[in-house]
């Protein structure tokens, strides 16, 4: 079944490219691929290119970039479709645009999304467990996502991960740039630190920063711009958003893998510095089963009060998948005995109750929507913002 699917996405592809006249060929294509951090990153190098007089476009999953305008590419998508991201590239084209940053799912790689895309670089933010409902394991998964590192011009990859090691072996790129926070790599954030980059950036964004800072260095950019550009630049929408109202604290984050987890509660710790933390959470339906135990026993490691709640569940029951998670959250021996964690199936109520439990030095963490705008409950979307969903759950306090 799965040959007979490759070829019609070959045919699509290909149409697609045919029709729209293979724009990427006339365009300076950047690519963006990982589990954690592809958003953050994609939007950073459109960024560093727009501060330095280019002509820049984005596609991600907060929306598309073009020109003066930004176009929602629907819920729930990152890479577009395939007629519809080659008309975005012809957009581009017509417009006398010369960079495009795209960030690229495994998804779109598998499905040959981005077939007759030329990529002059392609960015490697991490690969940890994700996806495993479409992949068949962990390797299968990792495989995909190289394939756009090993077609592009120019590799970054970042070594941080400690899944790296793992499928380091399968990236062929003999053009191979590699950047790490401390450990050896051709960038390490110390040589950032040295050009003045701000102390404000926490762990996982450095990683971010400096995969943004190798492409523009290899687009050949001028790196001390590059850092005054870093410094000013505004967190993308739900992204370690923190901010305080109505006598607490927020932060809201795009989280919903176990390594994101990781990395939210060690940024959290290290910059924040709440009395307590209620974590209100869930995970989708319909997606990777395996990760919702150690997502849940991570969560339950670090904060003091976790609420489930829907995140998009699709068709799946929400018992099933608080179950899951469940089975991590009981292994920390401290929320068993005192009972610090509750299901609570709607997400408005669940966000209201943790406002009610939060005291003023606490910290309300919602984590897995962020800019989304939608929840997908049974086969239906409906209207969601996190954000509003606060200012509702203080109005109600």
């Amino acid at each position: 079944m799965r040959k007979i699917k490759k070829v019609f996405w070959f045919l699509k592809a290909f149409l697609a490219n045919a029709l729209y006249g293979f724009p990427s060929q006339k365009l300076i294509v950047i690519g963006v691929t990982g589990t954690d951090g592809k958003t953050t990153t994609t939007t950073l190098i459109h960024h560093l290119l727009k501060s330095q007089g280019k002509k820049a476009v984005y596609i991600s999953t907060v929306g598309a970039a073009l020109g003066n305008r930004t176009y929602d590419l629907g819920f729930h998508v990152t890479t577009p479709r395939f007629f519809q991201l080659q008309r975005i590239l012809r957009q581009a084209v017509n417009m006398g645009i010369q960079y495009v940053v795209l960030e690229v799912t495994s998804h779109a790689i598998y499905q040959m999304r981005t077939w007759g895309i030329h990529f002059k670089i392609a960015a490697l933010t991490n690969i940890t467990n994700e996806h495993l409902d479409y992949h068949r394991d962990f390797m299968d998964y990792a495989r995909t996502k190289i394939k756009l590192i090993n077609a592009a011009d120019i590799a970054v990859v970042n070594k941080e991960p400690e899944t790296f090691y793992r499928y380091r072996p399968l990236i062929r790129n003999k053009n191979l740039w590699t950047v790490a926070i401390e450990k050896k790599a051709d960038l390490t954030f110390a040589e950032l630190e040295k050009l003045g980059i701000s102390d404000r950036f926490v762990g996982f964004e450095k990683e971010d920063i400096m995969l943004a800072f190798a492409v523009g260095k290899l687009l050949g950019l001028n790196e001390k711009r590059m850092i005054e550009s870093v410094n000013g630049f505004e967190r993308v929408k739900g992204r370690f958003d923190y901010f305080q109202k109505g006598g607490r604290s927020f932060l809201i984050d795009f989280a919903h893998t176990p390594y994101a987890f990781k990395r939210l509660f060690s940024a959290i710790k290290q910059k924040i510095h709440p009395r307590r933390i209620i974590h209100v959470y869930g995970c989708a339906g319909l997606r990777d089963r395996y990760k919702r135990p150690k997502m849940g026993q991570i969560s339950a490691r670090n904060a003091d009060i976790v609420i489930l709640t829907e995140e998009d569940y699709r068709t799946e029951k929400l018992d099933d998948i608080f179950r899951q998670i469940e089975q991590g959250i009981r292994k920390i021996k401290e929320h068993e005995k005192d009972k610090t964690y509750y299901f609570v199936q709607d997400r408005q109520e669940a966000i209201r109750m943790a406002v009610g439990l939060a005291g003023e030095d606490d910290l309300v963490l919602l984590t897995g929507k962020a800019h989304e705008q939608s929840l997908a409950r049974g086969k239906n979307e409906h209207p969601w913002d996190e954000y509003q969903a606060v200012d509702k759950a203080l109005h109600a306090s």
